[in-house]
């Protein structure tokens, strides 16, 4: 911070605070207090992820645009309401890269500023700050610890709230942002909406339907049950596709956890029960079949293929994923995936873990069953046995240029193919393979790290060529049932970048025809 910033003793705060006409009752009306200015330390420049460099994005009342700011600790965010305002909660809705360590002061005049909160634990998600009723023209957050130092931090929403009887000229936050009405204000009970009844499926998945599919991804409690996804579903079936592979994440603190949960309430990363119902039906009145996709990340940046469960994970884990299987018989769902690249966790010391999962999910849902094994994990799984379909999340590296010819990338796919195929005859397994994911950055070297997205230099021809690659050397092969490609957002208020998305890149055109070709 500036070194006009002063840290009042707890004496001289309380003195300040008495000297300020606040009136706190615990029961009175709570009103978003509308921030008019805001600046910010730094933005996040990578080129293919980060959002516009807009620091409006903190406080435009949109949970699906945020600021992110450069990897280094110190970052800072400072909101001003143009009037003096008579603060008492302020709620921090996080993107993933959240903040461990900060503090929060207050200025009546932008230069000497009073410290009102310091958080040492942060947990990321949803943050509602109680403070002290304090009058301010300014709030200032300054970031002291970040919770991954890969990243820096990143927020979807910074909203201050003070009682009404003390801020007469502020309104509730569904007067000044309509489009969040379903919120309830702070303090209160969120509103909960109860999940529509099901729509019938189009029918089963047959032993011989080739996926022509997409993975819908979002992290965000309702993005999925908005008119802009369902705009999306109908696009996406207009391109051919017949398939869809709905994300729902749930998240551990780190590696040695033990309890799953999701990221709620209201604003989360998880979507509710609401929106995938909602999202399900959708799809299947446009006569897509549905994939149910539990993901599982850690909040501390760890990828969830690299821990190894602690003890105790496993019941956690179960109940995770059991919940979800029972939502997809409900909703007749047409396939159910128990799992996603959870390399450290399916080594065959967890054999029996597994086992019991597969009984219990096949307890409560009658479709069949995969799991997503990264491609650099298929090999090792040791229950494919008890599943319908071998999943692979197939990121396999092509070629070892950043630049390839499809020739040369039709010859990577090939080795690959040949190397699957091999291990299918020797192990006897006899089961059907599903590519669960298969995705390209629109980049440079996308054919030797299809999991990188860094490099600055755009390519979408050579996303595009990935694709056909794949498409031209696997389709042929009769144990080969499809793709789930990665990814699509419900919604086109994304800044187009080069990452993994293809909406719009002539990797989409490619994944048309092919999908065309391949229907029934």
């Amino acid at each position: 911070m500036t070194s006009g910033i002063r840290i009042l003793s707890r004496m001289a705060l309380a003195v300040s605070l008495l000297a300020v006409a606040v009136v706190s009752r615990a029961a009175a009306p709570t009103v978003y207090l509308k921030v008019a200015t805001a600046k910010v330390s730094s933005f996040d420049m990578t080129p293919t992820w980060a959002p516009d460099p807009n620091p409006q994005a903190l406080i435009d009342g949109n949970l699906k645009t945020r600021w992110a700011s450069d990897a280094k600790d110190g970052q800072w965010i400072q909101v001003g309401f143009g009037a003096p305002r008579v603060v008492s909660e302020i709620i921090i809705r996080w993107e993933r890269a959240y903040a461990e360590s900060y503090q929060l002061y207050s200025s009546e005049d932008g230069r000497q500023w009073t410290q009102v909160f310091r958080q040492d634990k942060g947990v990321g998600g949803v943050e509602k700050v109680k403070v002290r009723p304090t009058t301010a023209s300014f709030i200032k957050m300054e970031v002291l610890r970040r919770a991954n130092p890969n990243w820096g931090v990143s927020i979807w929403e910074f909203e201050p709230y003070g009682l009404q009887i003390n801020n007469p000229e502020d309104k509730p936050l569904a007067e000044v942002f309509p489009w969040r009405a379903g919120e309830a204000a702070p303090g209160a009970v969120p509103v909960v909406l109860k999940p529509p009844k099901p729509l019938p499926s189009p029918g089963p998945i047959t032993l011989t339907e080739i996926r022509r599919g997409i993975n819908l991804t979002s992290w965000h409690e309702s993005e999925l049950a908005t008119p802009a996804a369902d705009r999306t579903l109908e696009h996406l079936r207009d391109k051919h596709v017949g398939h869809i592979a709905v994300l729902v994440t749930w998240f551990q603190e780190s590696p040695t956890s033990t309890g799953i949960g999701p990221d709620n309430p209201l604003g989360g990363q998880t979507p509710s029960d609401y929106s995938l119902a909602t999202a399900i039906n959708s799809a299947h009145a446009l006569g897509l079949k549905v994939m149910l996709k539990p993901h599982l990340d850690i909040r501390d940046g760890t990828y969830r293929g690299d821990f190894f469960p602690a003890k105790g994970w496993f019941p956690s884990y179960i109940k995770f994923i059991k919940r979800y299987a029972a939502f997809a018989q409900k909703y007749n769902v047409e396939e159910f995936s128990i799992g996603v690249e959870l390399k450290g966790a399916t080594t065959w010391e967890q054999d029996d873990h597994w086992r019991q999962l597969i009984r219990e999910v096949r307890g409560v849902y009658s479709g069949p069953i995969v799991y997503c094994a990264n491609w650099d994990e298929y090999k090792n799984v040791t229950f494919w046995d008890g599943l319908d379909y071998i999943g692979i999340d197939a990121y396999f590296p092509l070629v070892d240029q950043n630049r390839a010819t499809l020739p040369q990338l039709v010859e990577g796919w090939r080795g690959h193919a040949n190397d699957i195929q091999h291990w299918l005859e020797k192990s006897k397994l006899g089961k059907p393979v599903l590519f669960t994911e298969l995705g390209y950055p629109s980049v440079e070297g996308a054919g030797k790290q299809p999991w990188k997205e860094s490099t600055e230099i755009k390519d979408r021809q050579q996303q595009a060529d990935c694709f056909e690659a794949a498409f031209s050397e696997l389709t042929p092969r009769d144990w080969f049932k499809g793709f789930y490609w990665w990814h699509y957002f419900p919604t086109n208020t994304r800044p187009v970048s080069e990452d993994l998305t293809i909406r719009g890149k002539l990797a989409e055109d490619v994944m048309a025809r092919w999908f065309e070709r391949v229907a029934p």
